[in-house]
């Protein structure tokens, strides 16, 4: 056994590093410009997507055992196709599963949520074949046996062979390291590859496709990803030494009267054989009968085989045909006239239909088992000498559970490689039920340590094996996996894949399912929680989950009998929850839970949707709520927070303690929360917040640092309020400006928080604040603080004037100004209208009169800077205001007024002789524009100083009167919303 330290698992090298996107549309068309539409299959496909029947295979295994849900299949044809698939993917954060032949036991190909499937079918060039060396280098998507095929004209033979040989692909041999029929004659993968092409997670091409058998120079890097099932890269190209094919080959089945002799005949036969042994298969009694029922052949009569206990399956591969049956025959020989034979019986092919006839019947043993029932398949190495006991006790095991029989297992079968102590133990049921898979794990692990075995001799780890990777891994061993792992995928995007049913120690979840649900439906929880990484127990656990369906007598009788304050870790949830937690990817935790107790819910009927009420409830149950309390036993109630009826449960409620109105939206919260956070019914002042958020009340410390924050900006309250929103604004961008930990209690509470909390203790904080000005004393004039009379500058800087570049128009105007004595602005002339004014003799003297131009207002910055001894002045305290801040008397602004209307009514004096022609033209056009302004602001009802200003900036009249008419409409239509 595993020392104490060694059993508890670290997590599993598939598993996720961070959280993965799923694939969306930009995505698909990212792909479109990589792959042509022939080698995309996708549901988000448009026009025409793909059908879920078309992904079927891809997201199913060969047994049906593991089911994923990806949306997308892509099928590169080159190594450079796949470098930019998955480049794309990983600064994506999208998950990929590399596919082969998709015929592995222990779901390591298929999905385990909606990661995308990188399938390399379309990848099956042969790239080269030396016949002289018999290295062949093709790439990862060629099938098996058509590599055979192809070798076998140039006399040889592929290293490797195994039953799916018709679909498996080289990549995914190497990849899975699979061992197979050939591995006592050939050896393991590590040692017939010779080189690898890998592509990285981060799209990087790894060329190690040497050709060369010795290569000394550094690590061995391809022996990393020999096994690693597509953690830590896809494959895309294999270099493999195939060794020359056999002249003659021969194969003979022994019965055997005991397994004890099964050691010694082994022994007796690599030594009489040696050279030209090539297979040494172990099938023991039972083994051998259900491959005979079920068709795949006899090689021995019922009379020969009476009394044999297992029989062994040798073939011979050499050179010379004679020289080979001659070591045969005196092997059987032998055998049959010692003292004390070892056999009982034993056939010898003489033809190559009766060679492959017994291979039929060695090979059929896999799927006679799947005919005669629901196989529980473990594909562990133990030592030889181990290899019935483990059977035998197996059995005797079940038959203790009261579990072996035709109503629950009906056979343990063992069969395998005796050449490299590979045992397939299958356990034959009459369905997948919780018991059997209670009863057989995780025993068989537990056995399989005490023999220092291996959990997974040649299938892999999977989805299937991940919980029980520490029976054969230490922690060290598993550690160190996980370093490779991080280095070459940081992201995990690499075939990820978790055990969701792991407890923080990495043990188990176990589960208890309701007895009497229907078979279909427990053989379908007990597999998906075995593959999760989860354990189906017999009894009701004393911490786990108990599965039951909603409503039934029996989930009442559960609840009564097994509910206990005591065991607050065990938990009632419809059996819905297995399938839950698949989809969301992890363990949903009990969170709707109070002392040991479900928080009960109620729905309210403003959630009108049918099927969101539904979904809601399911969501509740999985997490430990209660959803069909009543309302007035409901500790919450959930409503549909955009309608009136939810605010009217508000203030009902209010009141009342221990319960709570929450919106349907705040169970989501929570579950990503992993908390129950309530939601405070009364919102006097929400600060900021929105309905569902959680509320931080005010502590000591948040109202000195407060204090603190005020009194740096306005030490001293008679020179500036501080209930202004900008302060505290100011503040909460603090910790976004700068990454000082100083600020880091502001975001505890939002702006208008920290602004009520002041002015509903102003008079308390206030004196707070007073203490701290009196202790620091800071000098007037700081920048950055309020409230400071500003002192005035050394040398204050004047504004420069620009020079107005003197056009001929503006020379005229300044002529004219000469001689009428006024200031005329040079504007330009309104072509079409000098026309219709001019009189016989080019002009009306009579009508025109010179309209003066308003004075523009400066800004203040510019009147400031042209007085030099003043200063810009606060009021403090009850001083006198400053000039700047003194408001009109009544009197001078109706002084202004009649000013005003003075100016505007004034009647233009006559034209004054001795102005030149040109003058008297310019006089002609501004009386024009001054008619034109007045209309426009009579019209629109603005004063004319505003028409004049915005008419001398863009100096078009028909522009300026769009203008003040599409401002008049503007207030219109403000005066019409109020």
């Amino acid at each position: 056994m595993l020392a104490p330290a060694a059993r508890r698992l670290l997590p599993s090298v598939r598993s996720l590093h961070t959280a993965l996107n799923s694939l969306t549309h930009s995505d698909l068309a990212h792909f479109t410009t990589i792959l042509p539409p022939s080698s995309i299959l996708s549901t988000l496909s448009s026009p025409s997507p793909s059908s879920s029947q078309d992904l079927e295979q891809y997201n199913n295994d060969w047994m049906r055992k593991y089911h994923g849900s990806s949306t997308t299949v892509l099928k590169p044809k080159t190594t450079q196709q796949v470098s930019q698939i998955v480049k794309w993917c990983n600064q994506r954060r999208i998950g990929i599963v590399p596919q082969g032949g998709n015929t592995g036991l222990v779901g390591g190909s298929v999905p385990a949520r909606d990661e995308l499937i990188l399938s390399l079918s379309n990848m099956n060039k042969i790239r080269s074949f030396d016949p002289v060396s018999g290295i062949l280098v093709a790439d990862a998507g060629c099938i098996l046996q058509s590599l055979t095929d192809y070798v076998a004209p140039h006399n040889h033979v592929m290293p490797i062979d195994l039953g799916a040989k018709g679909s498996c692909q080289i990549g995914g041999n190497v990849a899975t390291n699979a061992g197979g029929l050939r591995l006592l004659r050939y050896g393991s993968l590590h040692g017939t590859v010779l080189g690898l092409e890998v592509v990285l997670p981060d799209g990087t091409i790894l060329d190690q496709l040497t050709t060369l058998r010795k290569d000394n120079t550094g690590y061995d890097l391809k022996q990393l990803f020999i096994g690693a099932e597509g953690t830590l890269g896809v494959i895309t190209g294999v270099s493999i030494l195939t060794p020359p094919a056999p002249q003659a080959s021969n194969n003979v089945i022994l019965a055997l009267p005991s397994f004890k002799n099964v050691l010694p005949l082994y022994q007796i036969v690599k030594r009489q054989l040696s050279e030209i042994l090539s297979a040494f298969e172990y099938i023991d009694r039972t083994a051998y009968d259900l491959a005979v029922k079920h068709g795949q052949g006899r090689a021995l009569s019922d009379d020969e085989i009476q009394g044999a206990e297992c029989f062994v399956l040798v073939e011979t591969s050499g050179g010379r045909r004679e020289h080979d049956a001659e070591k045969l025959s005196d092997l059987l020989e032998n055998l049959m006239t010692a003292d004390e034979p070892l056999i009982t019986n034993g056939v010898m092919s003489q033809s190559p239909a009766q060679f492959s006839s017994l291979w039929a019947l060695r090979e059929g043993v896999t799927e006679a088992v799947s005919k005669e029932g629901k196989p529980y398949k473990y594909d562990i190495s133990v030592p030889l000498t181990s290899f019935q006991d483990v059977v035998d006790n197996t059995r005797e095991h079940l038959r203790s559970k009261g579990l072996l029989g035709d109503h629950a297992v009906k056979h343990v079968v063992g069969y395998g490689h005796v050449g490299d102590g590979n045992l397939h133990l299958n356990v034959v049921a009459a369905a997948y039920t919780p018991e059997i898979q209670a009863a057989l794990e995780p025993y068989i692990y537990e056995v399989v340590a005490s023999h220092r075995g291996s959990v997974s001799a040649e299938h892999g780890i999977g989805a299937m094996k991940t919980h029980a990777l520490h029976y054969s891994k230490s922690d060290v061993s598993i550690a160190l996996m996980r370093k490779i792992k991080d280095v070459f995928d940081p992201n995990g995007i690499m075939n990820p894949g978790k055990p969701i049913f792991q407890d923080v120690n990495g043990l188990a979840v176990k589960f208890f399912v309701q007895k009497d649900l229907p078979d279909n439906i427990q053989a379908e929880l007990c597999e998906t929680i075995t593959a999760l990484g989860g354990r189906v127990e017999a009894k009701v656990p004393r911490q786990g989950y108990i599965l039951v369906q909603s409503g039934t007598a029996e989930e009442e009788r559960l609840r009564l009998c097994w509910t206990s304050s005591d065991r607050p870790e065990r938990h009632f949830v419809p059996y819905t929850y297995v399938e839950a937690c698949k989809i969301a990817g992890m363990l949903l935790k009990q969170i709707f839970v109070e002392d040991g107790a479900p928080i009960g819910m109620h729905i309210h009927n403003s959630i009108a949707n049918v099927n969101a009420r539904a979904a809601l409830s399911q969501r509740i149950m999985h997490c430990g709520g209660d959803p069909h309390a009543s309302m007035q036993s409901a500790r919450v109630i959930l409503a549909d927070p955009h309608t009136e009826v939810f605010g009217h449960l508000v203030k009902e409620y209010q009141g009342v303690p221990g319960k709570f109105i929450e919106s349907y939206l705040w169970v989501k919260k929570c579950i990503e929360k992993s908390a129950v956070a309530y939601t405070p019914l009364v919102y006097k002042n929400p600060g900021g917040r929105r309905p569902g958020e959680e509320r931080t009340q005010f502590t000591e410390e948040d109202e000195e640092r407060l204090c603190n924050w005020i009194a740096s900006k306005i030490p001293y309250k008679e020179t500036g309020g501080r209930t202004g929103n900008r302060l505290y604004q100011q503040l909460c961008e603090q910790p976004k400006q700068s990454s000082d930990p100083e600020y880091a209690w502001v975001s505890r509470h939002t702006w208008q928080s920290w602004r009520e909390r002041y002015k509903k203790n102003a008079a308390r904080l206030d004196t707070m604040i007073a203490a701290i000005v009196d202790q620091k004393k800071p000098a007037q004039g700081e920048k950055g603080q309020y409230g400071y009379v500003r002192q005035p500058e050394a040398k204050p800087k004047r504004a420069r004037k620009k020079r107005v570049k003197v056009t001929d128009a503006q020379a005229a105007m300044d002529e004219l100004n000469d001689a009428v004595g006024l200031q005329i602005p040079a504007m330009p002339a309104i072509m079409g209208m000098q026309q219709d004014l001019q009189g016989p003799h080019g002009l009306q003297p009579d009508v025109f009169a010179p309209f003066p131009r308003p004075s523009v207002r400066r800004s203040p910055a510019e009147e400031e800077m042209d007085e030099e001894g003043s200063e810009w002045m606060v009021r403090i305290g009850d001083a006198e205001p400053p000039q700047w801040a003194k408001r009109k008397s009544g009197e001078e602004l109706e002084n202004r007024n009649e000013q005003k209307r003075a100016r505007t009514s004034e009647p233009g004096p006559s034209a004054q002789p001795g102005l030149t022609p040109q003058a008297l033209m310019a006089i002609a056009n501004i009386h024009v524009i001054d008619q034109g302004i007045r209309d426009i602001a009579n019209e629109f009802r603005f004063t004319v100083e505003e028409v004049q200003e915005y008419y001398d900036k863009c100096g078009e009249m028909g522009r300026t009167r769009m203008r003040f008419q599409k401002m008049r409409e503007q207030l219109a239509s403000f005066a019409e919303d109020e």
